[in-house]
């Protein structure tokens, strides 16, 4: 800021002052010869005093008085300029002082009607009559002063450093003076020469509050943050309580990481200056990196109800809205900031994110091109279009994206990253490790990338080298909330546990725990008595599995045990690869009341019956990619069979589609797991995409058809229509990324060969 430095209240003493003077005393600089008549004089210099005293109504009539016996006396149209400007009549004040300084110029006259021009907004007026008290003195101090600070002001930053200069062989120990020129030369960007004109402010004055506070804004500026507080602490020594230094004092906590100190801090300036609108702001953006999302949103709208038109609350309420989830208001927010303030590219960067969340990807194409054409350098934005391309399944247009951020920072890890997983997309499975590593030779331990790489090798059949790297997960921001934490140790088949418990417990979804709950036989083998830990809706299912002692559900008490292992590392654990795949199925048993029930509901069989889900949890991260919508999936239903909804959970924007289908929805009969198990089993095939249904029906034995995505999750390997992971499966893979019409006419067209079977009898338990 560079504000401070010129100050521009009117004088009437003609030094280089920057605080306002207390009155109006003095006529060592009067602007017009003596009045003629002594009265006019003697009432002229009554008016003076009580101008002084702070009688401005005495003060006004006096010069009143004066300007009824000689109108064009300049000294007091002069003074009763100053008054009018004391009194906030900027008008009247621009008449008195424009006709006295036509009667008799002064550089004093002058210099007070810029001060009244700058008030009015007319700057580049002001600096005309600021030029012209220069051309009458060159040396006047004030009109100097004020010149540096208009100029300043006005960004004219080298030209205002020169007056500065000018005023400084003047009067070199002045240190406002020198404090104004430090302001100017942090906004030049030099902030080591302010901070050292502070401290020569500082040898002056050592207890000089505006040095001080220059001083912590130069060190700020050089990244001194500690340096910094101190010097903020020393000009609240001075100054206690003030508002300015308190709000700095925070931003410099923040700048440390002291998040809850700093604001306390700019909690104390708020509450001694409630309407400060730079604090309360400031606060709710510390308060929503706190996570404290509902107070962030009450300062914003606080700082909104101070200032209806402040764009960067506008744009913060939208960024805490987005973390609320509530996308629709966070774009809203947005929107309405950058009707105000359209140069703003974080603003359109932050819009673009919420934009993807609303699955709105070609308006987020466009706010990231906004962005850009902002600045073509602001590597954020780039990153962003790459990101959104690869939703938009347009990977050579995404690499590209992500190559200029590279051209701007060879050391971008999350765009080299990105452009692994853009190549992955495209299959070119070499090329896009060939980018992990490269992501891990600068940064051994970077999570995400040895996790995405686990999937490469998995994917690829590479197990040797997957299942080690999948235990990366742990560390995942994700998965890595799934973690256990036991006293007891974790078993990876190393030690002997014959004759122990141990505990085997899900993880991630619902589908894991039903592919890798097969391995429980296998534990069960090497002599230990199996505790199993599964999601609730699970715990049915899994009581039969051969080789299970104990079912808990989770959250529910645990019983004694001596080891544990996590379902998904089984797999570590017993080395499995394509030629060991435990493949026998079914390994799930079915009730077969449930099953003649269910018989009993669907009524006699006119068409081969099957089940169908198109979707799963919403939640999940690839979800864009492996889910349907159920608009998409109707269209492309054969008639000749019927269509049975297997899936338990319909998102609400597609309860109303579903009602008025032909799919038959029978959800509000589906209890649990074992109720779609047995549901299965009164179905001729089941047509899933990749989510819990798919895995529930390969462990029972089931045909079951699942469609996949372009790039499938790494259980489903590559380029193969079957599963060694369930024998019963056929899978039918997207051909171009994104498209499923071409997925959803070879399912139909095979649909067609399918045979009424009877309904086979259940698996007795």
């Amino acid at each position: 800021m560079v504000s401070e430095a010129g100050r521009t209240t009117p004088d009437t003493q003609g030094g280089a002052r920057t605080q306002p003077a207390a009155g109006v005393a003095g006529g060592g600089a009067a602007s017009a010869a003596p009045a003629p008549s002594t009265l006019v004089d003697g009432a002229l210099k009554r008016a003076r005093a009580f101008h002084e005293r702070g009688a401005l109504d005495d003060a006004e009539r006096g010069y009143g008085d004066v300007l009824q016996a000689e109108p064009e006396h300049a000294e007091a149209l002069h003074l009763l300029g100053v008054l009018y400007f004391q009194r906030g009549r900027m008008d009247d004040a621009d008449a008195a002082l424009s006709r006295s300084v036509e009667l008799s110029p002064s550089a004093l006259a002058l210099a007070n009607h810029a001060s009244v021009l700058v008030a009015l907004g007319r700057r580049e007026d002001a600096l005309g009559q600021l030029d012209a008290a220069l051309r009458i003195n060159p040396g006047h101090p004030r009109s100097l002063l004020l010149r540096a600070g208009l100029l300043a002001e006005l960004r004219r930053l080298e030209e205002a450093l020169d007056v500065y200069d000018q005023l400084l062989k003047l009067v070199p120990t002045t240190v406002d003076v020198i404090c104004g020129r430090a302001a100017v030369l942090r906004a030049l960007n030099r902030p080591q020469d302010a901070l050292d004109a502070t401290e020569r402010a500082l040898r002056i004055d050592p207890r000089s509050f505006n040095a001080h506070r220059q001083r912590g804004d130069a060190l700020r500026d050089l990244r001194r943050f500690v340096d910094a507080l101190d010097a903020y602490g020393r000009a609240l020594s001075i100054v206690p309580n003030s508002a300015e230094i308190l709000l700095m004092q925070g931003l410099t906590l923040a700048d440390l990481g002291h998040l809850d100190a700093a604001l306390s801090s700019l909690n104390e300036a708020i509450a001694g200056k409630p309407d400060y609108v730079d604090a309360i702001y400031n606060s709710a953006v510390l308060l929503e990196r706190l996570g404290r999302n509902d107070d962030a949103l009450a300062r914003c709208d606080r700082v909104l109800a101070l200032n209806a038109r402040h764009a960067a609350a506008m744009a913060n309420k939208g960024n805490v809205l987005h973390q609320l989830e509530r996308y629709e208001e966070s774009l809203a927010s947005y929107d309405a900031s950058l009707e105000i303030a359209p140069a703003s590219i974080e603003t359109w960067c932050n819009r673009t994110q919420t934009l993807v969340e609303l699955r709105k990807l070609p308006e987020a194409l466009e706010s990231c091109d906004r962005a850009i054409a902002l600045d073509d350098r602001y590597k954020v934005a780039w990153f962003y279009r790459g990101r959104v391309l690869q939703r938009l399944h347009r990977y050579e247009e995404a690499i590209a994206s992500l190559d200029r951020v590279l051209t701007l920072d060879a050391e971008h890890r999350p765009a080299r990253f990105q452009r692994g997983n853009a190549l992955r997309s495209l299959m070119k499975h070499d090329e896009a490790l060939v980018e992990y590593d490269r992501v891990l030779e600068v940064d051994p331990n970077n999570i995400i990338t040895h996790f995405t790489r686990a999937f490469v090798y998995l994917q690829a059949g590479d197990f040797e080298r997957g299942w080690p790297e999948y235990e990366w997960r742990w560390k995942e921001e994700q998965v890595g909330t799934f973690k256990k934490h036991f006293a007891q140790p974790l078993w990876l088949g190393e030690e002997c546990i014959k004759d122990k418990t141990i505990l085997l417990h899900a993880e991630q979804g619902l589908g894991d725990t039903l592919q890798f709950c097969r391995y429980v036989k296998f534990v069960k083998a090497r002599g230990a008595r199996v505790v199993v830990e599964a999601q609730r809706p699970l715990k049915s299912m899994l009581e039969n599995v051969e080789g299970v002692d104990q079912v808990v559900g989770q959250g529910d008490p645990l019983p004694p045990f001596d080891v544990h292992c996590p379902l998904l590392s089984l797999p570590l654990v017993f080395r499995t690869n394509l030629e060991s795949m435990p493949s026998d199925v079914p390994y799930l048993r079915v009730d077969d009341e449930r099953v003649a029930a269910w018989q009993t509901r669907l009524g006699t069989k006119t068409r081969p019956r099957i089940g169908i889900a198109w979707s799963g949890n919403p939640s999940h991260l690839d979800d864009h990619n492996r889910s349907i919508a159920l608009d998409e999936i109707l269209q492309g239903l054969s008639d000749s069979v019927e269509w049975i909804s297997v899936q338990k959970n319909v998102r609400a924007d597609e309860q109303q589609l579903l009602a008025a289908s032909s799919v038959r929805d029978v959800s509000d009969a589906i209890r649990d797991f074992s109720d779609t198990a047995a549901l299965m089993h009164c179905l001729d095939r089941i047509v899933t995409v990749d989510t819990s249904v798919a895995h529930l029906a390969g462990a029972l034995g089931r045909p079951v058809w699942i469609m996949l995505p372009y790039l499938p999750d790494w259980r489903w390997l590559l380029g193969r229509d079957d599963s060694p992971w369930y024998p019963s499966a056929r899978l039918f893979r997207q051909t171009k990324a994104g498209e499923w019409r071409d997925v959803l006419e070879r399912v139909s067209a095979a649909l067609l060969a399918i045979p009424m079977a009877a309904v086979p009898a259940p698996l007795s338990t």
